[in-house]
């Protein structure tokens, strides 16, 4: 049976209007007793009636049944199918406000997708977790973060200080956002960005970030690709962007301006600046650039 058949079935299985009852199963049961893999929409059983898929019956070639070693032949249970097609299994992230119900064997590959799975909290002793767009309220209201919306050039100016900076785009479509950190350390100042999404990925976003200083005529710019997380295990540690000493603060101030621009990635390359932590972050010397072709500026 073809995969547009099976759909056609499923989404008749789980159509509105018919009667449901909450019940529960054993998992095993809507798996093959061989491979143990998902039964899916062609089930076969021996006359016993253990059930096998239809990939495992074409590997029997002595005609006996694996489980109960009876040589029998396999014929094709359509009330197996019917049940396997009808269970309906509500998204493990159903507390997070996905309503959706999926077969047994659809399941795992709706939650792979899943725009409520979630992201977590960077901010230490803080437990909460959820969709993106709940944690950018959470970020914003609870925590009182920096919010700036992302302009549809993909570029921004920021002025950051020590903690976290939340960019967010304007489309209500989109289910990530990004998170700037910048962080001090022995060099001078760390700033690392990450991008938001409920499955972490391959990059999709590149950031060229730029700074000058009209005050020490220091320039500086860096290229990376965006990485993406939930933030389950916390800030990333990989920095992308590395201040120098003497070359950032004037008297007491520590407020960075940067203009950063973000666009989608065309493939996955290196930073050019990179660290494992705040003590092993390696600088890398970059071009100096004059006032003429300076993005931003930081003002003491």
């Amino acid at each position: 049976m073809n995969g547009s058949s099976s759909n056609k079935r499923s989404a008749e299985a789980i159509r509105e209007g018919d009667t449901w009852m909450d019940v529960r199963i054993l998992k095993e049961t809507l798996d093959c007793t061989i491979c143990f893999e998902h039964l899916t929409t062609e089930i076969y059983q021996c006359s016993v009636g253990h059930f096998v898929c239809s990939s495992c019956r074409d590997k029997i070639l002595d005609k006996k049944c694996p489980t109960c070693s009876i040589k029998t032949s396999f014929n094709r249970c359509f009330g197996m199918e019917h049940v396997v097609q009808s269970v309906a299994f509500p998204c493990s992230n159903a507390k997070y406000g996905c309503r959706e119900g999926h077969t047994y064997y659809q399941k795992e590959r709706h939650e792979q997708v899943c725009t409520y799975a979630p992201c977590f909290c960077p901010a230490p002793d803080c437990s909460f977790a959820g969709p993106t767009s709940e944690l950018l309220d959470h970020l914003s209201i609870y925590h009182v973060s920096p919010c700036t919306d992302l302009l549809d050039s993909g570029t921004v100016s920021l002025s950051l200080e020590p903690g976290i900076h939340v960019l967010s785009s304007r489309s209500k479509t989109t289910n990530y956002f990004f998170l700037l950190n910048m962080e001090p350390e022995h060099l001078g100042y760390a700033i690392s960005v990450v991008c938001i999404q409920p499955k972490a990925t391959e990059p999709k976003f590149t950031c060229n970030m730029n700074y000058y200083c009209s005050v020490t005529g220091y320039c500086q710019s860096s290229s990376c690709h965006i990485k993406s997380s939930t933030l389950s295990d916390g800030l990333p540690t990989d920095y992308d962007f590395i201040l120098p000493k003497g070359k950032v603060s004037v008297g007491d101030q520590t407020v960075v301006m940067l203009r950063i621009t973000i666009h989608e990635a065309s493939s996955v390359g290196r930073s050019r600046v990179q660290g494992n932590g705040p003590t092993s972050a390696p600088l890398t010397p970059f071009r100096c650039c004059s006032d003429d072709d300076a993005d931003i500026l930081f003002t003491p």
